[in-house]
């Protein structure tokens, strides 16, 4: 019994390590399974990477083009246009004298200052040429303006007044506009037709006048202007001018007489539709 627990089979030891065989077993296929997996990440992870790194270049994208817009057409002034106006006659001169019949001034009382509101119509043409930068624009405007302006005096036995009935008028205006092209700033000639009433009358020694009469008189006019676009059609403008009638010889019934000699400033606001 003894001898035969001896031999190496029957050893506790040699009992012991055939128990745990087993496990070395299932270890061993455990081993095997996870050094596939890994091997098999790293294949994936290295394949991938390269992959990757083949798409590290950014995409070339290409730059917009941006193209400006078109620049807006400048506002236009050319054309037939239609308007009004209302004014202010002032620092008129017109200084009275009494001429008895041999043609010998006996008296030079004193001045008519003619002053007041008018009004005025005007029609006109304009065409237009651009420049560098800006607008170059010119026309005819004829023109109508009546209203009250008129002075009087009493002045050492003289009693003189003066009255404007109305004044025709053909201008030519010519100026250039500001870069952007809606305010034109011009200026103004032209030829000017006066309607007067005018009186005078008085007593010097034996020398008498009685004049009551109307009269007209050609002149000039001249002048600066702005004008501001409101719209493509409607505008709205400020001018001052000066005119100037020629000296006008007027006799009484008896001989004796003065001579007019009308001149004045004005200015006025209007309003114009371009067509």
């Amino acid at each position: 019994m003894q001898q035969g627990s001896l031999d190496g089979s029957g050893s506790p030891r040699v009992r012991r390590m055939n128990e745990l065989k087993p496990l070395f077993s299932v270890s061993a296929k455990i081993r095997d399974s996870l050094l596939i997996a890994g091997s098999t990440a790293a294949l994936t992870c290295w394949l991938g990477g390269a992959a990757f790194a083949g798409n590290l270049e950014e995409p070339v994208v290409e730059a917009p083009i941006f193209t400006p817009a078109p620049a807006e057409p400048a506002p236009s002034w050319a054309g037939f246009y239609l308007g009004g106006s209302i004014g202010y006659d002032f620092q008129g001169d017109d200084e009275v004298g009494h001429r008895n019949t041999a043609g010998t001034i006996v008296a030079s009382p004193d001045t008519l200052k003619q002053h007041g509101f008018n009004y005025g119509l005007h029609a006109g043409w304009r065409g237009e040429r651009a420049l560098s930068d800006r607008t170059a624009v010119y026309g005819l405007e004829f023109g109508y303006m009546g209203g009250k302006a008129d002075d009087d005096f009493t002045t050492d036995g003289y009693t003189a007044s003066t009255d404007l009935n109305y004044v025709l008028g053909l201008r030519g205006k010519a100026g250039v506009t500001n870069r952007s092209g809606d305010t034109l700033f011009y200026g103004i000639l032209g030829f000017v037709r006066g309607d007067f009433d005018y009186s005078v009358t008085g007593t010097t020694g034996g020398d008498s006048i009685a004049l009551d009469t109307s009269y007209k008189s050609n002149g000039f006019a001249a002048g600066v202007g702005v004008e501001r676009k409101l719209s493509e059609n409607w505008s709205v403008r400020a001018e001052y001018e000066y005119l100037q009638f020629q000296k006008k010889d007027l006799t009484d019934a008896g001989g004796a007489s003065t001579k007019a000699t009308p001149k004045f400033h004005n200015v006025q606001l209007g309003v114009n539709f371009r067509f």
